[in-house]
């Protein structure tokens, strides 16, 4: 059909309106058609949009809730609703600017106009970029316990999105709905992750990292799920457990802990990391909890704060050790650093004082277990903090349940977890114990 020119007998606004292919079958699904007529032609092009016709409303061209309708039901009516909004927009804004020439509308021009609504449909109907939607805001909502979101999380959302995004490209038939994310995709998803690799000297991931990227995307569906996005509730059955032998962290000792406090440092930030990594040694806190300092409560003997985390509420009494440089930063304000740079420079700092004894471990990287052997002060980041406070106030003898209450771990297996690093060390105090009761 060839280009038609308005005169001024003519209407200046197009008539558009919207048909069924089918309407015998009322539970039928049938495709939607986008019907005009130019010139006294009738035009008819398909939208690729269904909806069955019980639902369909054919005087004012647009789909209708039914009563004992889910709210998925209604929200997938809104959604169709609303694609039928914008091609009837996008129709109408490309029939001005003709208008403006003196030129009608062809076939060839609506059948691209839709062919672009189809097109950026797919793209906000892309169930991955659905995912980054909700990351998007995930610290604007509240979620299902009641919280809202920390920045920390939503970056390990994103690092797991992103590698959810280089499988895609490498798969064959690219994912292009919710009900992708069945059994075959986690199988597949799980044996790519131990596989690929990444950086310059082509690693394979660690087992953990495999386990908690998972991890992540079942959060992420569940969100998709509760935001009434998909019916698909696969991802339950996924089991993203670690064993709990497969992690053999690093601890300090309370000696190496004080040869850490006394090291040289150079520079102001040094000084600060120093301290504050102390401090972590015997108050159990993470770092994105030693960035709230400035707005605990701090009484004379105790630290009163929410967790990061877990926004918990922990009650945690400050310790002869590390009273001194309590009253010195809450005089001159605690310092906040960022997590990288701060586990850059415990490193360093954890060298420069020889905290260098061998260390073997074992790793699981591309399905295959080895054992490595580093220096420890290799191995040294913040939350080595922690894991020494909790085993250090173990080995001291205090119950298990005032250490858990300081650390604010809720379940005794989250608490063990930090205790499998002293296993060794603790055999061998039993065996001194044994020995000096004359027991063996």
């Amino acid at each position: 059909m060839g280009l038609y020119k308005r005169n001024e007998t003519e209407g200046k606004k197009l008539s558009i309106r919207f048909n069924l292919k089918q309407q015998c079958v009322a539970e039928r699904l049938t495709q939607i058609m986008l019907v005009t007529t130019v010139n006294s032609k009738r035009i008819r092009v398909y939208t690729k949009l269904r909806v069955e016709p019980r639902y369909w409303d054919r005087r004012n061209y647009r789909c209708i809730e039914a009563r004992g309708m889910t709210r998925r039901g209604r929200n997938q009516l809104h959604m169709l609703n609303e694609q039928l909004e914008c091609i009837e927009s996008a129709i109408c804004e490309e029939d001005q600017r003709l208008a403006e020439r003196g030129e009608w509308m062809t076939t060839q021009i609506i059948q691209r106009v839709v062919r672009g609504c189809q097109e950026k449909k797919s793209v906000l109907g892309n169930p991955i970029a659905c995912l980054y939607r909700l990351v998007d805001e995930y610290d604007m909502k509240v979620n299902r316990r009641g919280r809202i979101g920390i920045e920390s999380t939503r970056c390990s959302y994103y690092m797991a999105l992103k590698r959810l995004e280089e499988y895609n490209r490498q798969r064959s038939t690219p994912i292009v709905s919710f009900e992708d994310f069945n059994r075959n995709f986690f199988v597949e998803f799980t044996n790519y992750l131990c596989k690929c690799t990444y950086g310059r000297q082509k690693r394979h991931y660690t087992q953990n990292t495999v386990i908690n990227t998972l991890k992540v995307v079942k959060n992420l569906l569940h969100r998709a799920y509760d935001n009434e996005m998909t019916s698909n509730d696969y991802f339950i059955k996924v089991q993203t457990t670690l064993p709990g032998n497969i992690c053999e962290p690093v601890y300090l000792q309370e000696t190496e802990i004080h040869q850490l406090s006394q090291v040289e440092t150079f520079s102001k930030r040094e000084r600060e990391v120093r301290d504050m990594f102390v401090i972590a040694c015997y108050t159990a806190l993470r770092i994105s909890d030693l960035q709230q300092l400035n707005r605990a409560v701090i009484s004379r003997q105790a630290i009163s704060l929410y967790q990061q985390k877990t926004k918990e509420l922990v009650e945690i009494p400050i310790l002869k050790e590390i009273a001194p440089l309590i009253e010195h930063y809450r005089a001159t304000g605690f310092p906040v650093f960022g997590k990288s740079q701060a586990n850059r420079i415990i490193k360093i700092l954890a060298a420069r004082c020889h905290i260098d004894d061998k260390i073997n471990h074992r790793e699981v990287r591309g399905g295959e277990t080895q054992i490595v052997t580093h220096p420890k002060w290799k191995m040294i980041s913040f939350h080595t903090a922690r894991r020494s406070c909790v085993t250090n106030l173990y080995k001291r003898g205090y119950p298990v349940n005032y250490v858990m209450s300081l650390s604010g771990h809720r379940s005794i297996q989250a608490f063990q977890r930090y205790m499998r690093a002293s296993t060794k060390e603790l055999m061998n105090d039993f065996v001194y114990m044994l020995k000096k009761d004359k027991a063996i």
